[in-house]
């Protein structure tokens, strides 16, 4: 039997390096103000004008790091201004 490496109860005792929060697509959406399902669209067309690239790729599904999110969102709003 396979012991758990990380039990439920400690998972918000993780200290996650600053800038490392992970993002799903429905936090990302949040996060940008759109529908899952737009965040989903634009990833499926690589449309990385209105989302940024995912830092991973896991069974789960995309995920993006919040530092790399904000640093998308710095360099897009130099192009808009």
């Amino acid at each position: 039997m396979m012991r758990d490496m990380v039990k439920e109860a400690d998972l918000d005792k993780i200290e996650v390096p600053e800038g490392y929060e992970v993002l799903d697509a429905t936090a990302l959406a949040e996060r940008l103000g759109i529908k899952r399902d737009t965040v989903l669209a634009y990833l499926s067309r690589h449309n990385w004008r209105r989302i940024p690239r995912p830092n991973r790729k896991l069974v789960m599904g995309p995920v993006w790091y919040e530092a790399t999110v904000r640093e998308w969102e710095e360099r897009r709003g130099q192009k808009d201004g």
